[in-house]
């Protein structure tokens, strides 16, 4: 993806558009279809990477095909910062009116972009909050624009400047904001990250597509699926922004949401193209260490009952191969505990100690899971038991 600035009236930084880019080399719209792009843009910003690492304390233009206003995927982020940018060749279906109607009840910024004023496109223009302006237009068009928004004193962004004369005509014609090669070129922004199992993003999908879903049986999906616990949990920040909610269960994570959040995040991750890919191993591997988390944690009477924790902390163990300062900032993007984030972090504590037990067993660091089982008056031949349990657990899941 990419990201292009928003000036405002103090020629300072409003917001930034998100656009989506299929390369780092390629720094332009490569055609694929409006759903496909607008999905890969909101799961890699607000699921793939920290939103506030790519916008700051600045707002984000998304650009909303209709498909995706009427399954009310805007509703999965915060109205604070997401500004919901709407093509006015859309917006002739009454369904798709009814969803901008429901985002500025909600309270959402629509900003009408490319548009240009017709009688026809009426209703939609008082219901839109701020105008784009093409200035790759004529300067007829323009101007009619620019007049009319005066005229009914909506807000004007003029996008496409290329030149200081572009940018100081703007400004006489009232343009608030201005966007442009003149300021600045989009910024490609861009993290490896692991997908989604196809098999496992298929039955959560056939899952909450049930009239009452079975809330256990998502949560057993999600579970053995790294990637898709990592991206619920940026769910909850994004919904929830600001709002720092504390996370101990995938279950709870499930709650905080509810099952619209959840239909809506299961729809967009369809819209985004998962296929086949070799994060299995990594998978199997991450799944283990959750049941062995919380194996050992049930061994140890003042966290019996802390099970599905550990079972969370594990599951995101992977992420502990980065380097500790990438980690540390990787954690803060989740709402999760300070327990499971000290216990990952290894900071000290039964948490902590835990994971230290689990990671060296599957190292095979015999002297420190000593240490450890010692410390908790654990046996070690018990341990070895609720290991190779885990481990047939593992393997009985079918990752392919």
């Amino acid at each position: 993806m990419a990201r292009q600035p928003i000036f405002g009236e103090d020629d300072k930084v409003y917001a930034y558009e998100l656009l989506y880019r299929s390369n780092a080399k390629d720094n332009c719209y490569t055609g694929v279809s409006g759903d496909e792009s607008t999905a890969d843009v909101v799961t890699n910003a607000f699921f793939g990477l920290d939103v506030r690492n790519i916008i700051g304390n600045a707002r984000a233009f998304i650009n909303f095909t209709g498909n995706l206003l009427k399954h009310g995927v805007p509703h999965m982020i915060s109205p604070d910062i997401l500004v919901v940018e709407v093509l006015e060749n859309q917006m002739m279906d009454e369904d798709i009116l009814n969803a901008c109607q429901e985002l500025k009840e909600r309270g959402y910024m629509i900003a009408l972009d490319d548009f240009e004023y017709e009688n026809a496109y009426s209703e939609l223009f008082q219901m839109g909050d701020l105008v784009k302006i093409d200035f790759r237009t004529s300067q007829k068009s323009i101007e009619e624009t620019a007049y009319i928004c005066r005229y009914c004193n909506k807000l004007m962004l003029a996008e496409k400047i290329e030149n200081r004369e572009e940018y100081e005509y703007a400004k006489r014609l009232g343009c608030t904001f201005t966007q442009g090669y003149f300021f600045a070129k989009p910024t490609i922004m861009s993290r490896t990250s692991i997908q989604p199992l196809p098999i496992n993003f298929m039955q959560v999908m056939q899952l909450v597509s049930q009239p009452e879903p079975e809330i256990a049986e998502i949560v057993e999906v999600i579970s053995r699926d790294t990637a898709m616990c990592q991206r619920l949990l940026r769910l909850i920040n994004s919904v929830y922004f600001g709002v720092r909610n504390r996370v101990s269960s995938i279950s709870q994570a499930l709650v905080i949401l509810g099952l619209d959040y959840l239909r809506e995040w299961v729809y967009l991750m369809g819209m985004q193209r998962i296929t086949q890919n070799d994060n299995v191993e990594i998978m199997r591997l991450s799944v283990l260490t959750a049941k062995f988390c919380r194996a050992l944690s049930q061994l140890i009477p003042s966290v019996e009952s802390e099970g599905e924790a550990f079972y969370l902390m594990g599951l995101l163990s992977m992420i502990t191969y980065s380097g500790e300062k990438e980690l540390e900032q990787t954690l803060e993007e989740f709402p999760l505990t300070e327990e499971i984030k000290n216990g990952l972090m290894r900071k000290g504590g039964v948490y902590s100690d835990v994971f230290e037990m689990a990671y060296n067993y599957e190292k095979g660091n015999w002297d420190i899971v000593d240490k450890f089982a010692e410390k908790y008056g654990l046996n070690g031949e018990k341990i070895s038991d609720v290991f190779v349990e885990c481990v047939k657990d593992a393997e009985r899941i079918k990752m392919l």
